[in-house]
């Protein structure tokens, strides 16, 4: 598989067995379209420890690639059923066979149930959650989307417990999509800043 074509998240789990240099990853990451910023938080998370390992059914298929507009379009939608915590269209977004991975967690969440478990958690841990995007990219079977997220942490996370205070942290998150639906989904930030504004 060629760099271009391999996805973002692929190229996380080679930088952190030791396959990927991450400055090359760094060079990749900037080629592609996402900012200083966005790298920076795709590389602080990439410093996280996983016993993730290979992860089912997120392999990229070149006959797969949809037109970059539709992912987009797509895209504006995940987010307007995400702000208006719209459970069940969030649902039918994913495939059956989802992965999605936070850097809050250590292990993936693989499957629609357990995935809308996990939004579920944080749509009560943070109710008034807004998300500004800042940059977008589509390539290949993916959009590369770098936000501010902002709320006030009104409910508790593993390990966070509720603190009501407010925060604003920035990330990126990678939507690999297959036949329009969701299939890998990768949410980087820097959890010690998050530490840092809710701890």
């Amino acid at each position: 598989m060629s760099q271009a074509e391999e996805t973002i998240p692929q190229m996380v789990e080679d930088v952190r067995a030791g396959k990927m240099p991450r400055r090359n990853f760094m060079k990749a990451l900037t080629a592609m379209g996402i900012s200083a910023t966005g790298v920076g938080a795709i590389v602080a998370a990439t410093e996280v420890t996983s016993s993730r390992g290979a992860l089912p059914g997120t392999g990229t298929q070149a006959s797969a690639h949809p037109a970059s507009q539709r992912h987009i379009q797509l895209h504006d939608q995940h987010l307007k059923n995400q702000t208006a915590q719209d459970a069940g269209a969030l649902h039918q977004d994913y495939a059956p066979h989802a992965v999605v991975e936070d850097s809050m967690y250590g292990e993936a969440f693989v499957g629609r149930e357990a995935i809308m478990a996990r939004k579920h958690v944080g749509m009560a841990a943070i109710p008034d959650l807004q998300l500004q995007v800042t940059n977008r990219v589509a390539h290949g079977n993916q959009v590369s989307v770098e936000w501010v997220a902002s709320g006030t942490h009104s409910g508790d996370f593993p390990g966070l417990p509720a603190t009501g205070r407010p925060f604003s942290i920035r990330g990126v998150t990678v939507v690999v999509r297959h036949n329009e639906k969701i299939v890998r989904e990768s949410i980087y930030y820097d959890m010690q800043e998050v530490r840092h504004q809710l701890g």
